[in-house]
């Protein structure tokens, strides 16, 4: 249970941050005549679903791998809860250009509260999990780089406009 208010700590102040739109110079026209209105493109739709196929899979193989052959629960769970904050942390980071003190600070403290709860051994004990190694570490946050760059590779194909004003 303790995970999953985890991970909503994490989700939501996520979810706002790269949402939330800058004010913009330009006035609201009526949306009549632009065809059908849709919050994701196709593209962006296919960007999501990759995004989190790559990850299911990289959190099952690494869950996998963390077992290892003495089937260590706590470790394995400690390595995909930190994956899946390093690759929210690496996608926010992304989306959001980091241009803003909010986005910074977002980024910052998902991550360093993800290495408070599993570093520390009393918080890790308390939420069944186990301190990782550095090899961990480094599998975890290049789990969430690999999770950005794909982001960020569908955005360079879907060309100039990025992320905003397409329909």
């Amino acid at each position: 249970m303790l995970h999953v208010v985890w991970l909503e700590l994490i989700i939501h102040p996520t979810a706002l941050l790269v949402f939330q739109d800058l004010p913009s110079d330009q006035r609201l026209a009526p949306a009549i005549g632009r065809g059908r209105l849709r919050f994701f493109n196709r593209i962006q739709w296919l960007t999501i679903a990759a995004v989190a196929t790559l990850l299911t899979v990289a959190i099952t193989v690494t869950y996998l791998r963390s077992l290892g052959a003495g089937f260590d629960v706590e470790h394995a769970r400690a390595m995909a809860l930190v994956l899946l904050t390093a690759a929210s942390a690496g996608i926010t980071a992304y989306l959001s250009r980091l241009r803003s003190y909010t986005a910074r600070v977002t980024v910052v403290s998902t991550m360093g509260l993800s290495v408070l709860l599993v570093q520390t051994p009393a918080l890790a004990a308390l939420l069944h999990l186990k301190p990782l190694h550095g090899d961990d570490w480094l599998l975890a946050v290049g789990g969430g780089l690999l999770a950005a760059l794909l982001s960020a590779v569908s955005a360079i194909a879907r060309g100039p406009g990025g992320i905003k004003g397409e329909t």
